[in-house]
């Protein structure tokens, strides 16, 4: 039950410190809409079922390379279209899936979320450092940063250039092979923050990738963060979002989807050094299925939104301390992602969920 003590060791830490007199949030605050486009839903929704099969590297079989649906014996590859195939497994310290679809023309990397020991020293290795574009140390970026003293996480960073170590040659030839396809990063938990460095070294690279990150928690230092949402666009598209004309996650872009009663998309704490890059999407339904009108956009990061989240969880301790304690018990706010995730790994099935 690591993931439980997770969270309670989190809610303390958050609980324990004074909320900031003025709360952080970008310029051009965005007042929340309804996701209405459905064709867009479906895309995020199948970008959670990847992020989910990521989590089946740590079963006993594992996933093999081939068709996505014939790769594991779990239900979480069994569901994918016949044209998926799994390229390449990462499984050091970061671990992921690289996939390809033809029709849709997609190169996908799934991120999985935190399923060992080194994982959880991962996430609490949070001290801001320097970032160091792993592209550029081998030569590779073609975009520079252009942000004042950017910072991040110093797991998050060291896990995802221990992925590129491992991927890039593959990427590459992906990339030079398949020139029209575009890239896609997604994760959830762990697997979101690194699936957030990750599209951006993939944008430093030319790669210009869509992200899509589930849960993620923070990753990115303020002015490194505000430098993320100029490249990737984030006004452009909350713009497009607001008129409804997004039907399908595009390139250059990033995603941020949260859910109600989930305090790990607050972690590490502003105090700490950290804000949030992205356009947030809101499931705002704790049980499954969450459906389309249940989906809020909320666009830039706003600190006012964690407080909400955090001040929903005391409130809920006092008036329905039983209902608080079950979603704790089985972790369902983070879990909750469109589908039940790591439906494939001990957590899920050790609490009844899968």
């Amino acid at each position: 039950m690591k993931s439980y003590l997770f969270l309670l060791l989190s809610l303390f830490a958050t609980i324990a410190t004074p909320s900031p007199v003025k709360l952080a949030q970008r310029d051009g605050e965005t007042t929340p809409f309804k996701l209405t486009n459905t064709d867009l839903y479906d895309d995020i929704v199948q970008t959670a079922r990847y992020a989910d099969a990521s989590y089946c590297i740590s079963t006993i079989n594992g996933v093999k390379l081939g068709q996505l649906n014939e790769a594991c014996t779990e239900v979480s590859c069994a569901d994918a279209e016949d044209d998926v195939y799994v390229v390449d497994v990462v499984d050091n310290i970061s671990h992921a899936l690289i996939l390809a679809q033809n029709s849709t023309k997609q190169i996908i990397i799934a991120f999985q979320g935190s399923s060992s020991l080194l994982d959880w020293i991962i996430d609490f290795t949070f001290v801001p450092v320097p970032f160091e574009s792993y592209g550029a140390s081998k030569g590779l970026n073609v975009n520079s940063v252009d942000a004042t003293d950017p910072k991040v996480h110093a797991g998050f960073q060291a896990a995802t250039d221990n992925f590129f170590q491992y991927s890039i040659s593959v990427l590459k030839y992906l990339h030079e092979k398949y020139p029209d396809y575009e890239f896609v990063v997604t994760g959830h938990s762990l697997g979101g923050a690194l699936a957030s460095l990750a599209g951006v070294e993939l944008y430093l690279m030319g790669y210009n990738p869509a992200i899509v990150s589930l849960a993620g928690p923070k990753v990115f230092s303020p002015s490194l963060a505000e430098w993320v949402d100029d490249v990737f666009n984030t006004d452009d598209y909350i713009s497009k979002l607001q008129t409804q004309s997004v039907s399908a996650v595009e390139s250059n872009t990033y995603t941020r989807v949260t859910h109600i009663g989930d305090i790990v998309p607050c972690l590490p704490l502003v105090e700490m050094g950290y804000e949030h890059a992205g356009s947030e999407f809101y499931i705002n339904e704790r049980e499954l299925p969450q459906t389309i009108d249940k989906i809020e956009i909320r666009g830039l990061f706003q600190e006012k939104y964690e407080v909400e989240t955090l001040g929903g969880v005391v409130v809920r301790s006092i008036d329905d301390l039983g209902g608080l304690l079950k979603d704790f018990i089985v972790v369902a706010p983070h879990l909750y992602y469109f589908v039940v995730m790591s439906a494939c790994n001990g957590l899920a099935k050790l609490v009844g969920l899968a």
